[in-house]
C-alpha cells in the first residue's frame, strides 16, 4: 500500500491489533493444560513492533504478566539478536529477572516474518504449575531451590522443537505431561497470533507496522501526558506494612509528579529477606505502574508509549528489587501490594478521588498430596476490592491481578479435593459511606481421607486488614485455620491431617467515607442480603433495632 493510512484506517488497525492479541490469548486458554491458565486466565499475550516495543495487549491477562512482558521481548532479543532468527523460530525463558518474576512463568517470543523480514513479534506468558525444586512455596533460601531456570534459548528452530529443553523441564517437574503441554500451548498461541497478524497486513496491503506503530505510540503518549496532568505536580510519600514471613515488611514510595510523567522511588522499602517473597524490580515496576495507570490513565491503551511515562526505581537488594539468587517464588505478595502503595501517594495529590485499599496479594492455594496419592492442586482465593469514591467495592475480586478462580467443579475433577463451602464472609468489607468489597470463606477437605500439604506462601494481610479512606473503616484481616485447631499465621508449609479441613477467610476491602453517611436503604439491603450482620448494622451504621427488623 503506497498511500498513507487515514485516521479512520489507523484506528481500525489499532483495534484489529488488539483483536489479534485476544485471539492469541483465547488460543492459549483453549490449549493450556493447567487449570490456573485455562480457567483463571493467569496469562498475557501481546503484539510488538519490529524493534520489540509493545503495540497492543490482550485484555485477558494480568498486569504482572503484561507489563513484565513489555520489557521481556527486548531483553531476550539482546541475548538472541533478530538477525539470528529465522521463520518458525521461537524463543523461551523463565528467568525471573528477564521474565515475569519467578520460575513458574514462562515467556515465549515468536517473530513474525513477511517477505523474508521480521515485521513484529508475538509474545505470551503463562504459569507452569511445577518446574521442580521445592515447588510453589516460600521456603527456599535461594532461587536455585525453587525450580529449574531456563536461560533465553530457542524453543523451536523452524519446524524443529527443542526436545532437549522440554526434556529438562519435564524431568524436573512432578507433573511432566502438564508442564510440556503448557509450554507448547504458549507456542501454539503465538503461532495463532502470527497467522492473524500476517492476514491483517495482507488485507491492508501493509509491508510493515511502522506507520500504525507511530500512530499508536503518538496518540498514547499524548493521551498519557494529558491524563497525568490531572494530578498536581509535587512529591508525595506513602508507606504500607505487610505481614512478611518472619517479621513485618515495609514498602515505601516517594512519588514525584512532573510535567507529563511520574517517577517513583522505592528506596525506603525493607531489605530482601531469605524467604521466597522477594520481588525482582521488573515485577515491582509492572504492578506499581499499573496502580498509577488504573487511577489516572484508565482510558489510554496499555503499550510501550503509555508505560514510558512512568518510571519505577529502587537500589538493588531490597524486597522490591531483589537480585539473583534471592528466592522469589511468591513475589506477588510484594508486587500486588504496590498498586495500593501508589494509590496512597495519589490520595495526597487528589484527596477524596482514590479508592480504599484492597485485599492485595492473590491468595494462592497450593495443596498437594502428603499421603499415598500424589497430586498437586493450584487455585486462588479472592478477597475484597476497596470501596470507590462513589461506589461500593467489588466483592471477591482479584484486584489488582485480575485473575479469576478455578471453579469448584474443575478443581474437584483435577484433584481429590472436596470444597465443602465457598461463600461470602459477612462483615468483612470495611464500613463506610461506600462499603468495601466482601471477602470469601472457603472450606476444603480431602476426598480420599488422606493427609494433604499446604503452602501458605501467599496468605497476606493476616495481621491487619486493608485501610479505609476518608473516614472509611478497614477491611477485615484474613484468617486461615485447620479444623484440628491449627492457626496459620505465617507463610510456611502445613500438614492437613486426614479427616481435617482447611478453612480460609480472605481479607475484605477497605471502606470509603463516614459509615454514618451511608444511605439507610443501602444498609438495609446489605443486612437483608446477609452481607452484614444485625450487630454491625446497629453498632457501626447505627441503625435502630426497629429499622433492622423492618428489613427482615
Amino acid at each position: 500500500m503506497t498511500k498513507p493510512l487515514d485516521i479512520v484506517a489507523q484506528n481500525v488497525l489499532w483495534n484489529r491489533l488488539i483483536s489479534v492479541c485476544e485471539e492469541q490469548a483465547n488460543a492459549l486458554m483453549r490449549a493450556a493444560f493447567g487449570a490456573i491458565v485455562r480457567e483463571a486466565g493467569d496469562l498475557s499475550a501481546g503484539v510488538f513492533d519490529a524493534s520489540g516495543m509493545m503495540l497492543a495487549q490482550a485484555v485477558t491477562g494480568t498486569p504482572g504478566h503484561v507489563n513484565t512482558m513489555a520489557a521481556s521481548v527486548n531483553a531476550m532479543l539482546k541475548i538472541v539478536p533478530p538477525e539470528q532468527l529465522k521463520p518458525g523460530d521461537a524463543l523461551v525463558t523463565n528467568d525471573p529477572w528477564l521474565g515475569a518474576g519467578h520460575v513458574f512463568d514462562f515467556v515465549v517470543v515468536t517473530p513474525a516474518f513477511l517477505n523474508g523480514k521480521i515485521i513484529g513479534y508475538l509474545a505470551s506468558t503463562s504459569h507452569i504449575v511445577d518446574v521442580g525444586g521445592r515447588g510453589w512455596s516460600a521456603e527456599s533460601a535461594s532461587v536455585f531451590e525453587e525450580g529449574v531456570t531456563i536461560p533465553v534459548m530457542h524453543l523451536r528452530r523452524g519446524k524443529q522443537l527443542n526436545e532437549d529443553l522440554l526434556g529438562i523441564v519435564t524431568t524436573n517437574s512432578r507433573v511432566p505431561h502438564e508442564a510440556r503441554g503448557d509450554i507448547l500451548s504458549l507456542l501454539t498461541c503465538n503461532d495463532t497470533g502470527v497467522s492473524r497478524l500476517i492476514h491483517l497486513m495482507d488485507e491492508y496491503e501493509l509491508r510493515d507496522l511502522k506507520e500504525v506503530a507511530s500512530f499508536i505510540f503518538g496518540r498514547s503518549a499524548a493521551g498519557t501526558k494529558s491524563a497525568l496532568a490531572r494530578a498536581p505536580k509535587g512529591t508525595y510519600e506513602n508507606c504500607i506494612q505487610l505481614d512478611g514471613y518472619d517479621k513485618p515488611i515495609e514498602l515505601r514510595a516517594k512519588m514525584t509528579i512532573a510535567d507529563g510523567r511520574i517517577d517513583v522511588d522505592l528506596s525506603g522499602s525493607s531489605k530482601a529477606v531469605n524467604r521466597g517473597i522477594n520481588c525482582p524490580l521488573n515485577y515491582s515496576a509492572a504492578y506499581a505502574a499499573f496502580g498509577i495507570r488504573a487511577l489516572l490513565t484508565p482510558e489510554v491503551p496499555n503499550n510501550q508509549a503509555s508505560l514510558d511515562a512512568i518510571t519505577i526505581t529502587a537500589p538493588p537488594g531490597l524486597v522490591v528489587s531483589a537480585e539473583r539468587p534471592s528466592p522469589v517464588s511468591a513475589r506477588h505478595v510484594i508486587g500486588q501490594a504496590l498498586p495500593d502503595l501508589m494509590l496512597g501517594c495519589l490520595e495526597q495529590a487528589l484527596p477524596g478521588e482514590v479508592l480504599a485499599e484492597s485485599s492485595g496479594a492473590l491468595w494462592t492455594m497450593s495443596i498437594s498430596g502428603a499421603g499415598q496419592t500424589p497430586f498437586t492442586s493450584l487455585n486462588v482465593a479472592l478477597g475484597g476490592m476497596g470501596a470507590r469514591p462513589e461506589l461500593d467495592g467489588i466483592s471477591t475480586t482479584a484486584f489488582p491481578s485480575g485473575v479469576g478462580a478455578v471453579s469448584v467443579e474443575v478443581s474437584e475433577t483435577a484433584a481429590p479435593l472436596i470444597y465443602h463451602s465457598k461463600r461470602f464472609a459477612p462483615d468483612t468489607g470495611g464500613a463506610g459511606k461506600y462499603r468495601g468489597g466482601l471477602a470469601q470463606r472457603i472450606e476444603i477437605g480431602s476426598a480420599i481421607d488422606e493427609d494433604m500439604s499446604l503452602s501458605a506462601a501467599a496468605f497476606e494481610r493476616l495481621t491487619s486488614g486493608p485501610s479505609g479512606r476518608q473516614g472509611g473503616k478497614n477491611g477485615a484481616a484474613g484468617k486461615v485455620t485447620i479444623t484440628d485447631g491449627t492457626e496459620i499465621n505465617d507463610k510456611g508449609l502445613y500438614k492437613i491431617p486426614a479427616g481435617e479441613r482447611l478453612v480460609l477467610q480472605t481479607p475484605g476491602g477497605g471502606g470509603f467515607g463516614d459509615p454514618l453517611q451511608r444511605d439507610r436503604k443501602a444498609v438495609a439491603r446489605d443486612l437483608s442480603h446477609g452481607l452484614i450482620t444485625e450487630k454491625v448494622a446497629q453498632t457501626v451504621y447505627q441503625m435502630t433495632k426497629i429499622q433492622t427488623e423492618e428489613t427482615q
